[in-house]
């Protein structure tokens, strides 16, 4: 198998982290902070048809940013990130203001505005706040987080030193045993663990000023709602670092999420990631950077160490409560990719729901007659004995199962289950796909083709549903009387006969049928009952209009119109 191609960071405007020029450029940095303007509700009208035009403008000092406007809406959804670098002798108020903006040169009006004073918050961690604007502008959201930076200094807000670090360890190595758990109040059930992260280096970073032939590089390690960054380690593609950061633990589910970037005057260039489950902290690692969507290998390594101390009882509680929101989680948005790596998603899962299928209709052919006897005597066994304490025994059988075939190397559920001509199908696709590029056209082409599936998929579904609705509503009265007719007669037979034996009569002839008449036909009774029944569209289309009928709609149509 070929290793994977490394996939060359573009060190555009796309792949940049927003962030403002400062006229105060030369004096001391002492931290960034991260802004995400999430969304607004209940804002003023400002237009004459109710609605507003809103953007946002956050200041500190004399650094500005300047959301992007959406039209004609009291309720904008934004989901923008800036970052603001902040000085040590910068204004701590960040001043934030929703404007309606104004076409053909008029001033924009002002909707609202509020104050936040960013000395409130503790480094690193990650604020979610609803403020109210004044003038009863309505509310906005947005998510604050402060990284602290210190060029100076040995250690910085989060950062421990080798000796801390193993106090630390044996401190929470006591605490967090889960022999004492006698003596947990349960208002400590959030306190899970700590996890501890030593960012050792970089090697063989990309080059992003190409003149000079080096990198500015620095990292954010972000866990859950909680991120540090790193000092900037100048004019090097092999930067060093050896910085250890802690951060305490609310679910050991969450990940590690570790992002390269390099620092240039206005903006900051891309330059690989990595994510890692913290349940596998426990190791040193050495990771190939991978690109911004994490699917293909970058350019350079990183050197990490980390280590998880935490308590398994705590940790089975906190997995059984809901789970805690990512305010630093960035919504996607539409891409064609993305919208086809779904789809395959959809594809495979469904691909194999068919190979099962396939699977029982090759038993329920007796093609191979001693699989199909064999099927047959576990069928009566499973009814006659069931139990409802089998449901759950079965489902830990498959789990413990897909163990032993890891660990031991058994075959797969998934691949016992799936069809191989459809494995061969699928890989041969996927072959195909990574080998060959396509035109534009054939990529629109292929995107309508999708779209057309999910199109006709979405209409087969609510047909259904709205057949299954008109047979209670009398849409078809003789329908509607013969499924009565069915469900009282279903009634009065589970009522004098055990529903065990019901489904084991069934069960027996559905499995015997083949062999006793090897010329039947296999028949779907409910599906062909209910494609008798019309849509709601199909209602629609077969409606009578008459012209008294079409006066009375045309009438209420004006009324209508004249009370908007």
């Amino acid at each position: 198998m070929s290793s994977p191609k490394p996939c060359s960071p573009k060190l555009d405007e796309r792949d940049t982290l927003q962030r403002s020029t400062s006229p105060f450029q030369e004096k001391h940095l002492s931290g960034i902070l991260s802004i995400t303007l999430v969304e607004a509700a209940n804002l003023r009208p400002m237009n004459k048809d109710g609605s507003s035009d809103p953007y946002c403008k956050f200041k500190l000092g004399h650094q500005k940013h300047k959301s992007k406007v959406l039209r004609r809406t009291l309720d904008p959804e934004w989901k923008e990130r800036f970052e603001i670098r902040v000085y040590s002798d910068s204004s701590s108020i960040l001043e934030i203001s929703v404007f309606d903006y104004e076409e053909f040169g008029f001033s924009d009006n002002l909707i609202g505005s509020a104050e936040v004073d960013i000395t409130e918050f503790e480094e690193s961690k990650t604020y979610k706040q609803e403020l109210d604007l004044d003038n009863k502008g309505g509310v906005i959201t947005c998510v604050f987080n402060l990284s602290r930076i210190d060029e100076n200094a040995e250690d910085s807000g989060c950062e421990l030193s080798p000796d801390d670090f193993i106090s630390l360890r044996k401190t929470y190595a006591m605490s967090y045993n889960p022999l004492n758990y006698l003596t947990y109040k349960w208002d400590d059930v959030e306190d899970v663990g700590v996890l501890v992260v030593k960012i050792i280096k970089c090697i063989d970073l990309p080059e992003a000023e190409t003149i000079i032939g080096t990198s500015d590089p620095f990292c954010f390690i972000e866990v859950e709602n909680t991120r540090v960054r790193t000092t900037t380690m100048y004019k090097t593609q092999d930067p060093v670092w050896n910085k250890q950061f802690k951060f305490q633990i609310k679910d050991v589910h969450s990940t590690l999420n570790i992002r390269v970037f390099d620092e240039e005057k206005n903006k900051y260039n891309f330059l690989g990631c990595v994510k890692l489950p913290i349940l596998e902290a426990h190791t040193i690692h050495r990771c190939l950077l991978k690109d911004r969507k994490l699917e293909r290998v970058g350019f350079g390594e990183i050197f990490l160490e980390t280590e998880l101390i935490y308590n398994p009882l705590r940790a089975v509680i906190k997995t059984l409560l809901p789970a805690e929101e990512n305010l630093l989680y960035e919504e996607p948005k539409f891409k064609r990719n993305l919208f086809m790596q779904n789809f395959k998603r959809v594809y495979a899962l469904a691909t194999v729901a068919l190979s099962l299928g396939l699977w029982l209709q090759r038993i329920y052919n007796w093609e191979h007659k001693a699989k199909s006897a064999i099927s047959l005597l576990l069928y009566i066994l499973v009814v006659v004995s069931f139990e409802l304490y089998m449901v759950p025994m079965f489902a830990a059988a498959i789990i413990l199962y897909e163990f032993l075939a890891r660990w031991i190397g058994f075959k797969s559920f998934e691949t016992w289950v799936m069809n191989a001509d459809l494995q061969d199908q699928v890989s041969k696709e996927d072959e195909s796909e990574d080998g060959e590029e396509f035109s534009f056209t054939a990529k629109m082409k292929m995107v309508l083709g999708v779209c057309q599936t999910v199109q006709n998929s979405l209409d087969l579904v609510a047909s259904y549903c709205e057949r299954v609705k008109n047979v209670f509503n009398w849409t078809i009265p003789f329908l509607s009387f013969m499924a009565a007719a069915v469900l009282i007669s279903g009634t009065i037979l589970l009522y004098f006969v055990p529903l065990r034996w019901i489904i084991l009569i069934w069960g027996i002839n559905k499995l015997t049928v083949k062999l006793r008449d090897p010329d039947y036909e296999e028949n779907q009774e409910v599906l062909n009952f209910l494609s008798r029944l019309p849509s709601d569209v199909e209602l629609n289309q077969m409606r009578v209009i008459t012209k008294e009928s079409s006066k009375r709609t045309n009438s209420k149509m004006l009324k209508s119109r004249r009370h908007k």
